[in-house]
This record gives structure tokens, sequence and C-alpha cells, in this order.
């Protein structure tokens, strides 16, 4: 699509994990995966109710400490689990598979290769689309909205994955790069296109801060899966939450008729 096709057209950043698909249902499994895996390995289990919530408190303590954030290798989960499941507490046991690795552990380093083998196909699964993606990609689309989607993730695995939904059609491009204030502006001001500009998404700190930094009309879609490190909603101040992605097209297609009304437009 030209610059000149771009004027006078809404655009919609969109978030991709999460929001258009649900990457936390996969990664939910290969974690639990992963603790079955620790829990016969040093041959008992966890007495928590919620296993989850047992696994996830390591692996954002782990991501806490880190230098690559939630993109830690995933032995030093493995190991972590080890550690929480002989009584330390979440942060304890990620500093000790942090220090430590496998050396005290109790889990055989070749095992622990194999765990993390078998963590890294389960991630690889295709996750499914979120309720209501595929109706707002298509409504939005059908409405002359041009739909960006920015991901700080691996831009092929994206397409890929949209691909395999069958959504690349809806999509002016795929962008690959860390979501800042400054970011949001200069996409705007390349693609000239018509404001206000919008941004879905489903995190606060990551999606929904920078883009409102940036004076786009945020869209807020909650995950299940909430950092610890989230600042609260009502600090951020997103301009609009909704339950799924529909709603949020809803909202996007309002403006555009609006604004469409007030310059004399059909």
């Amino acid at each position: 699509m030209t610059e000149e096709e771009h004027d006078g057209r809404r655009i919609a950043f969109v978030d991709a994990d999460n929001t258009l698909w649900d990457t936390d249902g996969v990664f939910a499994v290969a974690q639990l995966n992963l603790l079955e895996s620790i829990e016969r390995a040093v041959g008992h289990s966890t007495a928590r109710s919620d296993r989850l919530s047992f696994v996830r408190g390591v692996d954002q303590a782990l991501a806490e400490q880190h230098h690559l954030g939630l993109r830690y290798p995933p032995r030093l989960l493995a190991i972590g689990i080890a550690f929480a499941l002989r009584g330390d507490e979440a942060g304890t046991a990620a500093k000790r598979a942090w220090a430590e690795r496998s050396t005290s552990s109790g889990i055989d380093p070749s095992l622990v290769e194999q765990i993390e083998r078998e963590f890294v196909q389960y991630i690889r699964r295709m996750p499914d689309l979120l309720p209501g993606v595929r109706n707002g990609l298509q409504r939005l689309f059908d409405g002359g909205v041009l739909i960006l989607v920015l991901t700080e993730g691996a831009r092929n695995r994206v397409i890929q994955t949209a691909d395999q939904h069958g959504l690349n059609q809806f999509f002016d491009r795929v962008i690959e790069a860390p979501k800042s204030e400054r970011l949001f502006q200069r996409v705007q001001k390349l693609a000239r296109v018509r404001l206000p500009a919008f941004m879905i998404g489903d995190q606060l700190q990551r999606d929904i801060a920078p883009a409102k930094a940036a004076g786009l009309v945020t869209i807020y879609i909650p995950s299940r899966f909430r950092p610890q490190w989230e600042p609260d909603e009502a600090a951020v101040g997103p301009d609009y939450r909704v339950e799924q992605f529909d709603q949020g097209a809803d909202i996007i297609l309002a403006t555009n008729q609006q604004a469409g009304s007030s310059l004399g437009r059909p």
C-alpha cells in the first residue's frame, strides 16, 4: 500500500501474543508439563492446589532477575522448580537456579536438558485464536482501518501464526520492535494517517502506557497472564477496557464513523 493510499485512514496498532491468540494457554500447558517432569525427578509433588501459580511464581522471579527477562533459558525454570519443591520460596529458588544451576538441585544435568527440549517443543505449538479476533479484524479491514501488528517477539513467528489462522490478509504490516512512545509517533508520521490512532493490547506496561504517552486512544484487553511487575490499571488509565477483541473493533469503527460524518462523508 502506498503512502497516498494511507492518507485519510484510521490506524490501529495491535499486539499479537495474548491479544490476537492465546500464547498464555500454550505456555501454561508447557509449564505444567515441566512441573510434572520435575516432580517425578525429585520424587514428590507440590502441595499447592493452584499448580500453575506455583510454577509461575518461580517463573516471574527468574524473569525479574535475568537480563533476558521472560526469555531466560527454560532449564533455569526446571532447576528453580526443583528447589521450590524442596521448600525454597519462589525468589530464593530462582536465585539458586541462577547461581548454582543444576549442581545442587539433585537432578541429573542430562535430564534437565531433556526437560528443556520438551518445554521448547510445547511452546512451539500453534496457539488458538482468542474470542472475537477473526470477526473484529474482518470488520476493521472492511471498514478501511489500517492494521499494524506490533510485536516484541520474532516477526517471522507472528507472520507464521497469522498465516496458519488465515489472518495475514488483514495486516498492512508486522513490525518487530520494542514498544515505545517514539515508535508510535514515528510510525504514525511515516504512514501519514488520519488521527486519532488506536492501540489494542493486553499488557498495561508494554502496550498501553507507551501508546497513551504518544497520544493514541488505548484499548486494554486483560489477559490471564499478568506479570508481577505490571502497574496498576488505574495508574496507567487506558481509555477503554474490553473483554474481547471485537469489542475493541466496535470502539474504533464507531470513532471512524463519527469522524466521517463530521466531514460530510456518507
